[in-house]
C-alpha cells in the first residue's frame, strides 16, 4: 500500500516536490526553521528510525518529514516519546 491513510493521495514524493510544498509553506506563513544542523541531526535520527517509510514519511503522523523537521517548533511523534 502507498496511498496516505487520511487522504488517498501517495506517499511517494521527489525531493523537488517537497521543495515545492516546502517553499509554498513558506510564502503563506509566516515560519521559524531550524538551523541547518538541527535539521540535519532530526533527518539522521528519522532516517534510522523504523517508523520512517519511503524515504520521505513517518508512519507515526504521515508528515513528510524532510518539511517537518524544519520547523522549529515540531517534535517527532514517535507515541514513546520525540526523538528530537
Amino acid at each position: 500500500m502507498t496511498d496516505c491513510k487520511g487522504c488517498s493521495a501517495t506517499v511517494h514524493v521527489s525531493s523537488e516536490e517537497i521543495a515545492q510544498l516546502f517553499g509554498e509553506t513558506l510564502r503563506i506563513r509566516n515560519v521559524k526553521l531550524t538551523t541547518e544542523e538541527e535539521y540535519d541531526r532530526r533527518m539522521s535520527v528519522c532516517q534510522s528510525c523504523e517508523a520512517y517509510q519511503f524515504g520521505t514519511t513517518c508512519r507515526w503522523c504521515g508528515c513528510l518529514m524532510a518539511v517537518k523537521a524544519k520547523l522549529s517548533a515540531a517534535n517527532c511523534p514517535a507515541p514513546q516519546g520525540s526523538k528530537w
